[in-house]
């Protein structure tokens, strides 16, 4: 009897039903681009989407069209000459959270978690883990952000060809292959 109660209230927990939507507004990918050896460029990406269903499957999906370098015309040869994104529109992170351990936090506390996420980018996809922080900010809100920036390396993701292309634009200096990718995510559960 115990467990059927048990079970019963786990089920009608808030946590459990509906979708968790990524509140656009309030979050944020951004990576730190580095050239002519000592020259750092901090980028974002804007205008995410993604969920969290009731399974914990995780789907952030950053489109090309919202990447912001700071300025339009990098902007626009970014998106064209390193991402392609005439062919590839956008960049997608999945996974999967275990959603009755964020439940039993209390509103305030926060945890760490080691999460295996795949990135999916340039039609190339990679497993990585990062260390992220679990905060509860509500009773039907959550943020999750990374404790150490994601190092990515542009060969990973075939995106190489791209940086050359890149680098006729600024006198053939160079650019670093390896860029420090760091993100604040915030979910609100959806009915």
């Amino acid at each position: 009897m115990r467990m059927l109660t048990l079970l019963s209230l786990l089920l009608a927990s808030p946590w459990v039903l509906g979708e968790w939507q990524l509140l656009p507004d309030y979050s944020r990918i951004s990576f730190v681009s580095f050239k002519r050896g000592d020259i750092a460029d901090v980028q974002r990406f804007r205008d995410l989407s993604g969920t969290i269903d009731d399974q914990g499957q995780v789907r952030v999906v950053l489109p090309f069209s919202g990447l912001d370098t700071g300025l339009a015309l990098r902007d626009m040869r970014t998106r064209e000459e390193l991402f392609e994104s005439q062919c590839f529109v956008q960049a997608e992170v999945s996974g999967e959270v275990d959603l009755a351990t964020w439940e039993r936090l209390a509103v305030g506390a926060a945890q760490v978690e080691t999460l295996e996420i795949q990135l999916d980018l340039h039609g190339r996809q990679q497993r990585l883990k990062a260390e992220m922080l679990v905060s509860r900010v509500g009773e039907e809100s959550v943020q999750v952000t990374t404790l150490e920036p994601l190092v990515l390396k542009a060969g990973d993701f075939d995106l190489l060809d791209g940086m050359q292309r890149l680098r006729q634009y600024i006198g053939g200096a160079a650019i670093a292959s390896e860029v420090p990718v760091s993100a604040v995510l915030n979910f609100q559960r959806r009915p």
